[in-house]
């Protein structure tokens, strides 16, 4: 019996191992537990701000280039604006009429400047200085026109028709002439075509088709002489020429 009793009593552990074996399955529960807390955890917090990133609208920062883009732009817009405005305002003031026909003359090769043009074809009027035939065309009409002006090459002493044209034979392809009327407006023209024509020409003072020309016509001792300065410069004779200097508007 005593033999049989201390084999059973040495299959039972003993108290040292059974508080060992408890301590280990405590430290393995509260591994356990601190698994489960930590995995919560983290689920709860990664569902939270996937949400809250997911929700928030991406930030849109303008870079440096898009803003001067955005300045030239703006800029080339009211520039455009400006140009339409300007262009407006030329084309009303271009459609207006001044009242008084008058126009004023300059052709830098002649040594003229601002010389009277007088809506006036009469021999009066040309002694005094450069004349514009009454029913040629005037520089601010629309459709096809030739402002034709005539004058002296020797003239009358005292008065703008004073030699005033008589170098106009020495013209030359692209000189410029200007013409201005009473309201300001400035009208340029360079000189494209030379001619001689005869006194009863008058086809040369019809508007040109397609174009805005000016002509500046003198008398001519005859059609092929253009510089003796004799009687036929006064327009005598029918061998007496008429030189004419025609010049379109730029």
């Amino acid at each position: 019996m005593d033999k049989q009793r201390r084999e059973i009593d040495t299959r039972r552990p003993s108290y040292a191992t059974f508080r060992k074996r408890r301590r280990i399955g405590l430290l393995v529960l509260v591994l356990l537990a601190a698994l489960f807390v930590v995995g919560i955890g983290s689920y709860f917090f990664s569902g939270t701000t996937t949400e809250e990133v997911s929700e928030a609208p991406p930030e849109e920062v303008e870079t440096p280039a898009e803003e001067e883009a955005a300045q030239e732009e703006s800029a080339a817009e009211k520039k455009a604006a400006e140009e339409r405005a300007a262009a407006e305002e030329e084309e009303r003031k271009a459609a207006v009429v001044p009242d008084d026909p008058t126009l004023f003359l300059t052709v830098p090769r002649l040594g003229i400047y601002g010389h009277t043009v007088r809506n006036d074809d009469s021999e009066a009027a040309l002694d005094l200085g450069a004349i514009k035939v009454p029913k040629s065309s005037f520089p601010w009409q629309k459709e096809d026109t030739n402002t034709y002006i005539a004058c002296h090459r020797i003239g009358w002493p005292g008065t703008e028709s004073y030699n005033q044209c008589l170098n106009l034979p020495a013209m030359q392809m692209g000189d410029e002439i200007f013409l201005q009327d009473t309201l300001g407006r400035v009208y340029q023209y360079r000189i494209s075509e030379l001619r001689a024509v005869k006194p009863n020409d008058s086809w040369i003072t019809k508007p040109v088709a397609g174009k805005d020309v000016v002509s500046l016509q003198t008398c001519t001792e005859t059609l092929e002489d253009w510089w003796t300065l004799g009687p036929g410069l006064f327009g005598g004779g029918p061998e007496s020429g008429r030189f004419v200097a025609q010049a379109e508007r730029v």
